[in-house]
């Protein structure tokens, strides 16, 4: 069980990751938010090298979002997107069993946004709305945001990194409680 657990858990935050990477800076700077808590956490009990991973990825990362935010000129893409997902699973199983002293259940917190993307939309269109969990919809939390912001003060492109904002300080603001 704990295999197809992890397994599944793999699929969701990778496929979250691919989900959420059509806006500005949405992708990059949640996985900036995790990726540097992760680093803290190695670097703090003494994990040195998957902490050096971490820290030229949040390097590259933060290249990257010079060149994507507020304004797109270069994107993750698919690739992008899926080695980050990966990226980040990886790491943070690794840093769960690295440092027994931290509850798994924070690990879960750390990735809740990108997996309660996939997570609610699987299970909306299963039980709510009976659609084929594997087609893709616009009525996720990203894209709802989006459609608000647009409606009220028809921007696009101010409407589009506006989401990675209101999205990426809320996820924060409900994160440092339990950094902390």
């Amino acid at each position: 069980f704990a295999l197809f657990f992890v397994c599944i858990c793999f699929l969701f935050i990778i496929n979250g990751s691919n989900l959420i990477d059509g806006f500005n800076g949405l992708l990059s700077i949640h996985s900036l938010i995790i990726l540097v808590i992760l680093f803290l956490i190695n670097l703090i009990y003494g994990n040195n090298e998957l902490a050096q991973v971490l820290f030229y990825t949040i390097l590259i990362i933060t290249i990257f979002v010079k060149f994507n935010f507020p304004k797109a000129k270069m994107f993750l893409g698919d690739g992008g997107a899926y080695f980050i997902g990966t990226l980040i699973s990886v790491s943070a199983i690794i840093t769960n069993n690295l440092t027994p002293e931290i509850s798994s259940f924070f690990f879960c917190i750390l990735l809740f946004y990108i997996f309660f993307e996939v997570f609610f939309s699987f299970f909306r269109k299963i039980f709510l709305v009976g659609q084929n969990p594997l087609l893709p919809d616009n009525k996720h939390l990203h894209m709802l945001l989006y459609k608000f912001l647009l409606a009220k003060n028809k921007k696009k492109l101010e409407s589009n990194y506006k989401v990675s904002i209101y999205i990426n300080l809320a996820y924060l603001i409900m994160i440092i409680p339990g950094v902390l």
